[in-house]
């Protein structure tokens, strides 16, 4: 079915595409090199299994993109990587939640700059506070106002470093739930003084 989207020259003006809780796999790289689409800007593949091919593909033939969401495709840092290696300067919601992303990806994502990003979700991933300490080191979120990296193993360790960041204080909701915080981090996180836009914190 994917193929058959791919290969079609009916949707010539079509901005956004939803193609969510499929099986779509390897037919996010036809879409990907397809030429219909050239005014695609909001791309939602989430519950698909396009994995780290599938991430990567979209990384070479999207770069308009404006919202993208690759929820619960089993992306692992090799996918991440690739897309952080990327450069979309309009986009401004990343939702790559309940993927397989380690330390490295977050590292790799944090070094790549996205100057309108606005909102990140990075829920359900298996990094720590190597990739927390990654972000929280990263000015390359000028525009973020909506951080979800909860329940990703995060301990005092990541927390303490974000709360003393400056580069987040456009911040306006930070969701870091069922993650390991204990005391150290929750009094970092009441002592910053980076965080006056926040009006949403959920820890």
């Amino acid at each position: 079915g994917m193929f058959a989207l791919a290969a079609s020259s009916s949707f010539p003006k079509l901005t956004s595409l939803d193609v969510s809780w499929n099986d779509i796999g390897a037919g996010i790289q036809a879409l990907g090199a397809s030429s219909f689409f050239p005014n695609l800007t909001v791309l939602n593949v989430s519950q698909n299994q396009i994995e780290d091919a599938g991430m990567q593909a979209l990384a070479s033939f999207f770069p308009k993109l404006i919202s993208l969401d690759v929820t619960r495709n089993e992306i692992g840092d090799a996918g991440l990587d690739a897309f952080a290696a990327s450069f979309f300067p309009n986009l401004t919601y990343l939702d790559v939640s309940y993927n397989l992303v380690l330390d490295g990806g977050i590292q790799a994502l944090a070094s790549s700059f996205f100057p309108n990003l606005t909102s990140l979700n990075l829920c359900q991933n298996h990094f720590g506070n190597a990739g927390m300490q990654a972000l929280a080191s990263s000015a390359f979120f000028p525009s973020l106002t909506s951080l979800n990296a909860s329940s990703c193993n995060i301990e005092d360790a990541g927390i303490e470093a974000f709360a003393a960041s400056p580069f987040f204080s456009s911040l306006t909701s930070l969701n870091l739930s069922v993650n390991r915080i204990e005391d150290k981090g929750m009094q970092a996180l009441a002592a910053s003084a980076f965080f006056p836009n926040l009006t949403c914190l959920n820890v």
